[in-house]
């Protein structure tokens, strides 16, 4: 593919640390042009009566807005003729709009679906007869994602991303902030909070949003709450400034890694984690992260670990090197455009 060919169109949102800035920038890395085509601010142009009707369209979809927006997707495709149209999760692209696309460009499509096969909605499954690669975080969903319609799938975890959460200096009223024993990072689920609330004795933060509101019979844990949500720098500083990053992996994304479990690694952090069966092979307990079974299991891996600093920095350090050296998403691009050189027409 020479240098007038490299150019990948982006569809989907772009926000705080949304995967797909991480796919902008890592394409940009290996020298393409990248285009990004933010669908949730395209639907918002069309909404009438401002944030009110924004915010019923979230909840209640709006047919003629949705259209438009696809509608501005397709003009945009067949004008800019990328070679590639990477989409994005759940966000409402339109099988008539793909369909279009088919016909009027050489593009070939890609989506990228980063979720549990729960949240996969009807409009959704509808498009992926249409893609010429469902990539899917889960190694374990891409047969079903095949008896859904995709006609061909690929395992492509999700990944580090280093321009987003590298390791960077904390001052000293930084390091008083957001320092302890342990730290978890992540919005509140019940399963979370049970978990955590087994650790609450402990010099314990937790970070992210709608523990306020959803935790509020809990007084002991809610004590640990921080009070905001952090997002790349700001979380890649809590990361490196704990002893201990807890990972708690929900049910629904077992036994695939969640975005964490690079992210972590990434800012240098020590890793506690859920069972992770798809990825256990390659980050070995007790030499890149530590996993737990279950509550017990994990509130006396934590006494252990928190007397122990120099085992902590050494398995986090390994952690990190083994994440940079091939699980950033550099090498998920990489992996991607295999595909297409492997034979997918």
């Amino acid at each position: 593919m020479n240098k007038r060919d490299r150019r990948v169109m982006l569809v989907g949102q772009f926000g705080p640390g949304a995967l797909e800035c991480s796919y902008r920038t890592a394409f940009e890395s290996l020298g393409w042009e990248v285009m990004g085509f933010d669908i949730g601010h395209a639907i918002e142009h069309y909404c009438r009566v401002g944030r009110l009707g924004q915010a019923f369209n979230a909840f209640v979809p709006v047919a003629p807005w949705i259209r438009k927006a696809n509608r501005d997707l397709v003009i945009q495709v067949v004008e800019s003729q990328p070679d590639y149209l990477c989409t994005f999760g759940h966000y409402p692209i339109q099988a008539g709009a793909l369909a279009q696309i088919r016909s009027a460009s050489s593009a070939a499509l890609v989506h990228i679906w980063p979720d549990t096969l729960a949240n996969l909605v009807d409009s959704l499954i509808v498009c992926l007869p249409l893609f010429d690669l469902v990539a899917s975080y889960s190694q374990s969903s891409l047969e079903h994602l095949q008896k859904l319609g995709a006609r061909r799938v690929a395992w492509i975890p999700l990944a580090g991303d280093p321009s987003m959460h590298a390791a960077v200096a904390c001052s000293e009223s930084e390091k008083a902030l957001y320092s302890a024993d342990v730290t978890f990072i992540g919005g509140w689920r019940p399963e979370r909070e049970k978990i955590l609330s087994t650790l609450a004795s402990f010099d314990l933060k937790i970070w992210g949003p709608d523990w306020g509101r959803r935790c509020r019979t809990n007084a002991a844990l809610l004590k640990k709450w921080q009070g905001r949500a952090l997002y790349e720098a700001d979380f890649a500083k809590a990361v490196s400034s704990s002893g201990i990053n807890l990972n708690i992996i929900d049910p629904l994304n077992f036994p695939a890694a969640n975005m964490r479990f690079f992210e972590v690694a990434v800012a240098g952090g020590l890793q506690v984690c859920g069972l992770c069966p798809e990825m256990e092979r390659d980050f070995v307990h007790g030499e890149h992260l530590f996993y737990y079974r279950d509550a017990n299991e994990l509130s006396d891996l934590i006494v252990t670990l928190v007397e122990d600093a120099p085992l902590r920095a050494r398995v986090a350090r390994s952690g990190q090197a083994k994440v940079l050296a091939a699980h950033t998403y550099t090498d998920r691009v990489r992996t991607l455009l295999q595909q297409f050189e492997n034979g997918i027409n």
